[in-house]
């Protein structure tokens, strides 16, 4: 068997152990629990090392299958019309159908889908015998008017043989997973390329990485070479070294540029690209995401267009983007659309019929400018023999006219031998120029040389000043014949300046087209032979790791660059690592930041997830700190450079000038750095199993608000500050939250508001989904708030890493101090050490977070919480307040939040001494009875319906006895008698001159304040009789036995 045929058995390999699983076997969450193990660190051989990453791919595989089984009632899905055997069907292999579909859900090659019988509304449901469940693999996708087709494979028969009992037939097809991206690592554990993987294998940190021999050969690489770019001395270093590396080839090598955040690390990338660019070394950049491959594209395009960019586009021929148009976001990078290789095939294809008479071309031109009389003469000849209608607008073309000035051609009189100089120059210069154009873009260097393209460009200058010259009439017919003529029969001298000048641009103009004439311009058959001409002949070419697989027919490149190459599983790194030639590679990354994501624990525990790159740091392989951090304010760096980098990073001299920094809302509260304490908050589980935060999300909208406000005006005056900032000041922020629940809540609570200013942008993402990201202003949304301490995968220390090293000027941690401190980890740390430089504070401290906190509470039903006396609502009150039972009773009924926080306004209001003042007619009707409580029942209105019905009494207090407010209920209007009635009875027990206290009345302005008399204040009182204190006493449910011991 051939390598191709080995290659192909390779991959059925795995498409057949998909496919062979059973309903059973997809839920078993152990089926390879004793078939994985644990992925080590040193290798013996080559083949243990590809071999050690197969069975935990499989569990992964397996793990995403029985995820997506889960969800089966939510996955995409489409209806299947028709199923027959395809014509390639072969049993028992090649289990190969035709399937015809409709519906929403359009599936993609290698899509893994399960035919069912009928839609399942949850896995369970497949557990009946009598249900179909086949899982099959989507080999080719036609989409048509009429209908939509796929070729499918499936281990198992679907329709029965000819005389076989009927079998449950597919109606419909769920999408479970892509097999693509597993099938291109299964692929690279076969082991092509393997002089890498053997350096990678057979790392041994006691050996010299770099070769002794090429890095003297770098000498011409000074460093005034790289001073317009602006390096630190790390990131020189950086790119020296990476220079070396490009130059050597005695051995294979793999480099480490360990770059923590804001260190510069796409810099640095893109300046080593622009170096290798310059040297002509073929090099292929990776990273995991099109995101990632996007900024370091655009980074160098930057670099090449600022820089070294001549005559239009020369050059970009050389740079290749390669991915799909849809996930690349194209649409959002026009700065890399003449890149972007399906733009390039598009291009090219367009133009290749201009190639093919770019000969002809030259040629034509090269005669019109040696011989123009006789070009001329062969015109005229031609008009005397040919119709009108039929004449062309070129002696060289077969257009028909379509130069509308040339008046003498409409009144068909033959054209000036000036006219037609300028025609034919015309002409040619357009069709030239796109051309012309087309190839500096498009073409390669190692075609169209800096010369080459500098002789193009003149010729069309020359044309366009031919042109010019014919049109002003500068020139009489028989100069311009005497000039472009080579006939020696015509006599002339050429004394006249301008006409010497003339003649010497038109023999500089032959020159410049005679070396055109050695431009072999390369001529493609089809899309497929442009495609393979640019990627075999870009110098630079970038895509995403699994998209590399693509790659395995392109030879002769050297390097490959990995970007963010911590965040990729080291079976990942080994696609690229094996394309043919590869001699070298360079790793750029950050282990100490979030690692590949693995969904299988089983895979996780056995190492699945872990890099290359962390793995080589581990090995003690050398690598180059980037130490200069660009990004954060040295507030928001401290933290994270001590925890996570043992103090090597130092802040860059621009992060610490004053004018670093965006001081939009006053208060230390919202400095650079802060945590602020939401000790009212919950969490809780949503139907996914994720946290959420209703506390938190309503503080951080709240907060984003504020800064929309500040940021769209010069002066907003707050409830409790003052922000003043420059009209249009331009503000990112960005909200993190480890969980998806609460970013779902959070974008929720957003809506599209900020969606559609320029000036104010807001992204709201996970913590995993913000590595690699940088905002202005970063609000971090904790969320964990309980009793025990629990913080879940909160604690993993790359991933705080990352959440906190997002930020420029401000990082603004919301979060339960009291939870966060139980739990020992890093964020008992991150809590200590914001207090120990004050920056800890409490989010109740700040008025309108306290508002909104209040607002919340009542929202979300922790009533409780919230009527507790220590509770915000009455933090700074004048008054002591205390709630009956009934009270309680009747808040928790109504079900209004409106009218749950109109009461806790009012509540708010007379805690503070605000009384409704009641005009003399309101008064008369507010009276309820004659009775003993008459003077001291208070009643204040709640949404037209209700009323909040209260008193003032008095209790004993650190020997001193004192008026409070005694909150007793809710009540419609019409049950407020009977409440006074019982009332009256309860007060009858109180002295005379007890009850004249309750109605004193102290004023401080507008507010009433309590009053307090001394301990030693005795009188005498009437009681009731027991039987009367008990009724009235069970009636009203008035006092507990706290307040009646007091009363005493």
């Amino acid at each position: 068997m051939n390598k191709k045929g080995k290659e192909i058995q390779h991959k059925k390999i795995l498409i057949n152990s998909v496919l062979s699983w059973t309903l059973q076997d997809v839920l078993n969450h152990h089926l390879y629990r004793d078939k994985v193990e644990t992925i080590p660190k040193t290798f013996s051989s080559l083949e243990q090392y590809l071999n050690s990453y197969r069975y935990p791919l499989l569990e992964e595989i397996h793990a995403e299958m029985n995820a997506s089984m889960e969800n089966l009632s939510q996955s995409p899905a489409c209806r299947i019309v028709s199923v027959k055997k395809d014509r390639s069907y072969k049993p028992p292999e090649k289990l190969l159908h035709q399937v015809i579909f409709d519906g929403q859900y359009q599936p993609y090659r290698n899509d893994v889908i399960a035919l069912l019988d009928a839609r399942p509304t949850s896995s369970e449901d497949l557990h009946n015998p009598q249900r179909l469940f086949v899982p099959a693999i989507v080999l080719d996708v036609n989409i048509k008017r009429k209908h939509n087709a796929l070729q499918i494979l499936t281990l198992k028969p679907i329709m029965a043989e000819k005389g076989e009992e009927k079998m449950i037939e597919p109606r419909s097809a769920v999408f479970l997973l892509n097999l693509l991206p597993s099938l291109r690592i299964w692929e690279a554990l076969n082991g092509r390329n393997s002089s890498i993987l053997k350096e990678v294998v057979s790392f041994d940190s006691r050996v010299e990485v770099s070769c002794g021999v090429c890095s003297q050969k770098v000498e011409c690489l000074q460093e005034n070479n790289l001073h317009t770019f602006n390096l630190n001395e790390s990131q020189l270093e950086a790119v020296i070294s990476s220079i070396e590396t490009s130059k050597c080839d005695h051995k294979s090598s793999v480099k480490l540029i360990w770059g923590p955040p804001g260190t510069g690390k796409t810099k640095t990338v893109s300046v080593i690209l622009f170096e290798l660019l310059k040297m002509k070394c073929k090099t292929l950049t990776c990273a995991p995401t099109n995101t990632a491959i996007v900024e370091v594209t655009s980074r160098l395009m930057k670099i090449v267009r600022d820089a070294s960019l001549q005559n239009g586009s020369y050059g970009l021929g050389d740079i290749l983007l390669l991915g799909n148009k849809d996930r690349l976001k194209m649409h959002e990078h026009d700065h890399l659309a003449d890149v972007f290789l399906d733009n390039r095939i598009e291009a090219l294809s367009q133009c290749s019929v201009s190639f093919s008479k770019w000969g002809s071309w030259i040629k034509t031109m090269i005669s019109l400018l040696k011989d123009s009389y006789q070009l001329y003469r062969k015109y005229l000849e031609s008009r005397k023999n040919t119709k009108t209608e039929n004449r062309t607008c070129c002696l060289f073309c077969g257009k028909r006219d379509q130069v509308d000035d040339l008046e003498d051609e409409k009144i068909n009189i033959a054209l000036r031998i000036s006219l037609f100089m300028r025609k034919q120059l015309r002409y040619f210069e357009k069709e030239m120029s796109s051309c012309i154009k087309c190839m500096c873009t498009h073409m390669p260097t190692s075609i169209v040389s800096v010369k080459m393209v500098g002789n193009m460009f003149r010729a069309l200058e020359l044309f366009k000043y031919f042109t010019s010259l014919l049109q002003d009439g500068s020139f009489t017919d028989q100069q311009v014949t005497k000039i472009f003529s080579g006939s020696e029969t015509i006599q002339f001298t050429v004394s006249d300046p301008s006409l010497r000048f003339l003649s010497k641009t038109r023999n500089e103009c032959l020159e410049i087209l005679y070396s055109l004439t050695k431009l072999s311009v390369p001529l493609f058959r089809n899309d497929r032979a442009i495609r393979m001409f640019c990627l075999q002949r870009a110098r630079l070419t970038f895509c995403t790791t699994s998209s590399s697989a693509k790659l395995t027919k392109i030879t002769k490149t050297k390097l490959v660059i990995i970007d963010e190459a911590a965040q990729l599983k080291e079976c990942e790194s080994a696609i690229p690592l094996q394309l043919p030639n590869v001699q070298h590679a360079i790793l750029i990354g950050d282990e100490r930041q979030l690692p590949a994501m693995v969904q299988s624990k089983i895979s996780e525990e056995a190492e699945f997830g872990r890099s290359l790159f962390e793995r080589l740091v581990s090995l003690g392989h050398k690598t180059h700190l980037l130490n200069v951090q660009y990004r954060m304010h040295p507030s928001i760096s401290l933290f994270p450079n001590s925890e996570f980098y043992s103090k090597q990073i130092s802040d860059a001299y621009s992060v610490q000038q004053k004018s670093y920094t965006k001081d939009l809302l006053q208060g230390n509260m919202y400095g650079p750095y802060s945590f602020i304490n939401m000790s009212c908050g919950k969490e809780e589980l949503d139907d996914k199993h994720s946290l959420n935060n209703m506390m938190e999300v309503a503080v951080i909208a709240e907060i984003i608000e504020n800064l929309f406000q500040v940021a769209g005006e010069l002066i907003v005056v707050t409830l409790t500050t003052t922000a003043s900032v420059a009209n249009g000041q331009k503000v990112s922020v960005g909200v993190i939250s480890p969980y998806n629940a609460q970013v779902i809540a959070i974008s929720k609570k957003l809506g599209f508001k900020y969606v559609s200013h320029s000036d104010f942008s807001v992204s709201v993402r996970s913590i995993d989904g913000f590595q690699g990201g940088e905002e202005d202003i970063i609000l971090i949304s904790t969320v964990r708030s309980n009793d025990y301490g629990s913080i879940g995968f909160l604690a993993n220390h790359q991933r705080t890493n990352v959440a906190l090293t997002r930020a420029r000027y401000c990082l603004w941690i919301l979060g339960d101090g009291k939870t966060l401190m139980k739990n020992n980890s890093v964020w008992r740390k991150i809590v200590l050490d914001a207090k120990g430089r004050g920056c800890y504070f409490n989010a109740e401290d700040d008025k309108r977070l306290s508002k909104v906190i209040i607002d919340s509470l009542v929202e979300c039903g922790q009533l409780n919480d919230l009527l507790k006396m220590k509770s915000l609502i009455f933090k700074g009150a004048r008054w002591k307040v205390i709630f009956e039972d009934d009270f309680w009773k009747s808040f928790v009924r109504i079900k209004g939040v409106v009218t749950r926080k109109d009461v806790v306004a009012i509540l708010m209001k007379l805690a503070t001494g605000w009384r409704d003042r009641p005009s003399r007619s309101r008064r008369k009707k507010l009276t309820i009875t004659n009775g003993a409580s008459s003077p001291l029942l208070k009643q204040n209105n709640v949404d037209g319906f209700y009323k909040l019905l209260w008193t003032i009494d008095i209790v004993k207090e650190n020997k001193k006895h004192i008026q409070v407010i005694k909150i007793l209920n809710i009540l419609p209007h019409m049950e407020i008698p009977r409440l006074a009635k019982n009332l009256d009875t309860v007060f009858g027990s109180y002295s005379i001159e007890k009850m004249s206290r309750c109605e004193f009345k102290c004023l401080e302005g507008t507010l009433e304040v309590p009053m307090s008399w001394e301990s030693h204040w005795v009188t005498k009182q009437r009681y009731l009789k027991p039987k009367e204190m008990s009724t009235g006493l069970a009636s009203l449910s008035l006092w507990d036995r706290k307040a009646t011991q007091q009363k005493s």
